[in-house]
């Protein structure tokens, strides 16, 4: 492949589009999936639009990850509570640099620090947050759901490009 013919990346916000709300939950349920592989079942894909529905919406604060014009990925961020909330990418394009750039953009948005949690069992996960420079806190349950999940930490380092090690 070309130069010429590389994918480009662009981050934009959500702009509520006729069908976005399908694309966002169906590559939110296939990337749990894929972080899950132990799980025996998985909600139908009804279930992960209804939350699209209720959650993605302000004060969320929803950026997508576009290739090609196509959405392979999104983060939510809660500013006001220095939270991102959810960031998934489509399986296939994982480790390609789309979470890395949608994290630094939370550092952009969230320049005096951020935490998120990801569940305990999504090790491919953990290890992307910590090869990013995030730091592991403690360990609680989801509050709805009950899964155990890891609280990972951000903040800026003084004299570090992007503030990442």
């Amino acid at each position: 492949m070309s130069t010429s013919e590389t994918p480009t990346l662009r981050l934009r916000p959500r702009d509520y589009a006729p069908g976005e709300n399908a694309v966002l939950a169906g590559i939110w349920r296939r990337a749990w999936i894929s972080a899950q592989r132990g799980e025996k079942t998985v909600a139908p894909i009804g279930l992960w639009l209804s939350r699209v529905q209720a959650e993605f919406v302000p004060p969320a604060d929803v950026l997508l990850a576009e290739r090609d014009e196509q959405i392979v990925g999104f983060m939510m961020v809660l500013a006001q509570r220095n939270y991102v909330a959810q960031l998934f990418i489509e399986p296939h394009l994982q480790r390609e640099g789309l979470g890395q750039s949608l994290l630094d953009e939370a550092c952009v948005r969230m320049p005096t620090g951020w935490r998120l949690h990801v569940a305990t069992a999504n090790i491919a996960a953990q290890r992307f947050y910590e090869r990013y420079g995030l730091e592991r806190g403690v360990v609680d349950r989801h509050p709805s759901n009950g899964r155990e999940r890891v609280t990972y930490h951000w903040a800026p380092r003084i004299g570090r490009s992007m503030n990442r090690p």
